[in-house]
């Protein structure tokens, strides 16, 4: 070939020499950082829904199986004639574990360690409260006063996870074993969490009722009173130190002891629960609530000493305080450095005609009364 046919026109500058190449678009960082904000937003918007969907349909299918776990055990216990003549939950238990693959157990004392300590519910007044799980020790403190009985409950935790507080009917119906398979399901009532102690342990969500248990704020209704859980009085308050306690008046007293004063300390720990401590008065009706006259006939309580007496039925295996040890303050004062209380026994009570004790007294116990 001849030379002429690859001449370059040397005039041409360097850069118009370099070869055209297709270049393609891209996106600059700015652009890729927006892209993932917004990608970000979108997922915070709507992977919480999303999650929420999941547990609620996950939930579901746990209680669905539950339920059918449960019923399946109370008709083979039922054809087997063993799901009545049970006289405690404890005894009733040792028969259900033989029906349902349960891991562990945890008699009336330690119910949190096989469930959860707290849950939350709806109250009355449909705000949100927590239900302190170890409160939770008799039928009646599960809302099944319609049982007629005081019967402990028990906790337990199944294979799959699932925990359960429940208490056992002594009292249960018999029912045709063949006919009648599944209904003493009602013989329990219980609080079942399909997913043991993980969150939410709220009522409606992860946690279930059965029918008839219901809570409240009241840990002990007796009669038309309510009571907390009765408790130590061990805690020491300095009244006169210049501190959150000098105002007095938050105990209801002017004559308050000052140093060790263990009375004060049981005023403020009612107050904090929300209630407070109860007067000579309300003790006396506590004391009417609790005992009956030893033919077991009504009987006629005084502020002071009364014999002659025994504990009403539904009060002697979970009693609402302890008997014959301790004695319980009053929130009044029979001088500045005594308070008023009464002594709890199982044949008698002494009140504040003849009770009262030095406010540095630590082996004192105390029980709260809503106001």
């Amino acid at each position: 070939m001849k030379n002429s046919l690859i001449k370059v026109n040397t005039s041409m500058k360097g850069d118009e020499l370099m070869t055209t190449k297709n270049t393609k678009s891209a996106f600059t960082l700015a652009e890729v950082l927006i892209t993932l904000a917004v990608i970000g937003i979108v997922a915070a918007l709507t992977l919480p829904g999303l999650i929420q969907n999941h547990n609620e349909k996950a939930w579901s299918t746990a209680k669905d199986l539950w339920e059918k776990k449960l019923t399946e055990t109370v008709r083979r216990m039922n054809t087997d004639g063993v799901m009545t003549g049970h006289d405690t939950t404890e005894d009733f238990m040792d028969t259900f574990k033989q029906y349902m693959k349960v891991i562990k157990t945890c008699d009336n004392n330690d119910i949190n360690k096989c469930y959860s300590p707290k849950v939350v519910t709806t109250g009355s007044n449909e705000e949100p409260m927590e239900v302190e799980t170890d409160s939770l020790t008799n039928a009646s403190s599960m809302g099944l006063s319609d049982w007629q009985t005081n019967t402990n409950t028990m906790s337990f935790v199944v294979a799959d996870g699932t925990t359960v507080i429940m208490a056992y009917q002594p009292e249960c119906p018999y029912a045709d074993p063949i006919e009648d398979t599944g209904s003493q399901v009602s013989c329990m009532g219980y609080m079942v969490d399909v997913n043991g102690k993980k969150g939410p342990n709220r009522v409606g969500k992860d946690i279930q009722l059965s029918s008839g248990v219901a809570f409240s704020t009241c840990d002990n209704p007796i009669g038309d009173m309510c009571w907390s859980t009765e408790f130590l009085a061990n805690r020491a308050v300095n009244t006169c130190d210049g501190s959150e306690y000098e105002d007095l008046d938050s105990y209801g007293s002017s004559n308050s002891y000052c140093a060790n004063n263990y009375w004060a300390g049981a005023k403020l720990t009612c107050q904090e629960k929300g209630m407070s401590l109860p007067t000579s008065a309300q003790l006396t009706q506590l004391a009417q609530a609790l005992y009956v006259n030893s033919d077991g006939t009504e009987a006629n309580i005084t502020e002071g000493y009364t014999s002659g007496l025994k504990v009403r039925d539904e009060y002697t295996q979970n009693p609402p305080i302890k008997y014959n040890s301790y004695l319980y303050w009053s929130s009044e004062e029979y001088n500045a450095n005594n308070a008023y209380d009464r002594h709890f026994l199982t044949t008698n009570t002494t009140g504040s005609d003849y009770g009262w004790s030095p406010k540095y007294y630590s082996d004192h116990r105390a029980v709260c009364i809503s106001n």
